[in-house]
């Protein structure tokens, strides 16, 4: 269950953007001769919905379906009383709540032949079985090719949101250094994540290799362990449903400045002095999970670059959000 804040402001995220990327996505729809697309989302699979109509899950499932004439519906596993509150955080058309989104969604589907799903493969059975049973002679095809080629490029809003997210990330990490130094994880965590929560970020996930000289795997902690001389440690942040992932290296000469002024010659594969070959690896938001491991960012997309690097016999995990735009991947701030 999610703790932050969740709303919805206009400002930010204007109606007009929304409709503009259902408008795409139901071009791409039609034109692959389907009648409707079916995008599944819950806690951790919510950014293709939210893509589309800025509704983030606290909890529970449900299934958008975007049919080919009139705004998106959503089915949803969530009692009537909470209808309210996600048409106040998101932009949709009719909202159903029920216990079998499975069989209802087949009665709103019915005479359909071609259907669309979004990570078919992934659908729950407990939605696929009864939807299946429903609708004799429909088929459901698996969509998540054709929902990536409209994902990206990226538009303003999009970039403007993410750059949002990796300033409050940065910038919560050089507040809890301010006046502070720490020796164990626990307090760190807490001088990164409660600022970053009162500034409005609905998720924060603080993930530490809190002794280098013995384990360099970043993982998230439960307690409040000891750090080590050398410890590296990453915060992913989403901000209206846009994550970024910030890391850094701590007890030895800080590299993400250097890095950051490096990132499109390490990216393209060049060789850099002093640095011996990173191991890289491109994160992209490209379908229901907000962060994917990816060969190649998309074009025009916003992602992330984790990298470990090794200088002389020191290693450090440095993460960068970035934009790449005409193939050339540059830090986002």
């Amino acid at each position: 269950m999610r703790r932050g804040l969740l709303s919805w402001d206009e400002t930010e995220v204007p109606a007009g953007v929304l409709d503009a990327r259902v408008e795409k996505l139901r071009a791409a729809m039609v034109e692959a001769g389907l009648d409707a697309l079916l995008l599944y989302n819950n806690f951790p699979r919510p950014a293709a919905v939210s893509w589309l109509t800025h509704f983030i899950p606290y909890w529970s499932q449900g299934v958008l379906v975007l049919p080919a004439t009139g705004a998106p519906e959503y089915f949803v596993s969530l009692s009537k009383r909470v209808a309210g509150w996600i048409e106040e955080t998101s932009h949709m058309g009719e909202i159903a709540s029920t216990p079998r989104p499975g069989a209802d969604l087949a009665k709103r589907l019915y005479g359909s032949k071609r259907i669309g799903v979004l990570e078919l493969n992934k659908l729950p059975g407990g939605i696929a079985a009864p939807l299946i049973a429903g609708l004799p002679g429909a088929e459901l095809l698996d969509a998540t090719e054709l929902f990536r080629s409209v994902r990206h490029p990226v538009d303003e809003t999009e970039i403007a949101l993410s750059r949002r997210a990796a300033i409050l990330a940065r910038d919560c990490l050089d507040g809890a250094y301010e006046n502070a130094d720490y020796t164990r994880t626990g307090l760190l965590t807490a001088a990164i994540e409660g600022p970053a929560r009162l500034a409005g970020a609905e998720e924060v996930i603080i993930e530490f290799a809190a002794d280098l000289a013995g384990n360099a795997a970043l993982r998230r902690l439960d307690g409040n362990l000891d750090l080590g001389d050398r410890y590296a440690l990453r915060v992913s942040l989403a901000y209206k449903g846009h994550w970024v992932r910030v890391g850094r290296t701590y007890g030895t000469e800080r590299l993400d400045d250097w890095v950051a002024g490096s990132l499109t010659a390490i990216l393209d594969g060049e060789s850099v002095p002093g640095l011996g070959a990173p191991d890289v690896t491109l994160e992209a938001c490209i379908g229901s999970v907000p962060l994917t491991a990816v060969q190649a960012l998309p074009d025009g997309a916003v992602g992330v670059a984790n990298l470990t690097l090794s200088v002389g016999d020191e290693t450090h995990l440095i993460s960068v959000p970035v934009l790449n735009e005409d193939g050339t991947a540059a830090p986002l701030i």
